[in-house]
């Protein structure tokens, strides 16, 4: 008896169901309306079919200037190692006084220098523990520590 009951109840549970999605408003139209171009902007004739269309114009925008506080508790190992001619760069890393459930942020920002060449490679180990930003004859080596970060420059 139970289970007839039970089988009763699921059908009219899945009736309702039903009954109740033909109430449902239609899914919209998604049309997309054609949008005229000017004359001589773009004729479907000059461009054959599968190639891409490649606009004249582009527009670089160059990266602002980080202007917000620096971490201070780092600590700098062999100063004398670092690249000649080495720019400054903005980097972050893990803020190593922040606790579980604080409001501090994750994140800080520290300065490394490093040389002006465009190639690195930058490698991870340690949950973040420890980067190493490596420029084939010199590297910068970023580890998080208790209360401060130490950043040891290697040549």
């Amino acid at each position: 008896m139970k289970s007839i009951s039970n089988l009763l109840r699921l059908t009219v549970v899945l009736m309702s169901g039903v009954a109740a999605a033909q109430q449902l408003a239609p899914v919209p139209d998604m049309h997309i309306p054609n949008i005229p171009y000017e004359a001589g902007e773009f004729e479907s004739s000059q461009v054959a079919m599968g190639q891409p269309f490649i606009v004249d114009s582009t527009t670089f925008i160059e990266p602002a200037a980080y202007s917000g506080p620096l971490f201070t508790r780092v600590k700098y190992v062999d100063l004398h190692e670092k690249a000649p001619g080495a720019v400054p760069k903005i980097i972050t890393v893990k803020n190593p006084l922040r606790k579980r459930g604080c409001c501090e942020p994750e994140t800080v920002c520290i300065e490394i220098c490093v040389p002006p060449c465009c190639c690195e490679k930058v490698k991870g180990r340690l949950f973040g523990n420890r980067i190493r930003f490596d420029y084939g004859g010199y590297a910068v080596d970023v580890r998080i520590k208790r209360d401060h970060i130490t950043v040891d420059y290697q040549d």
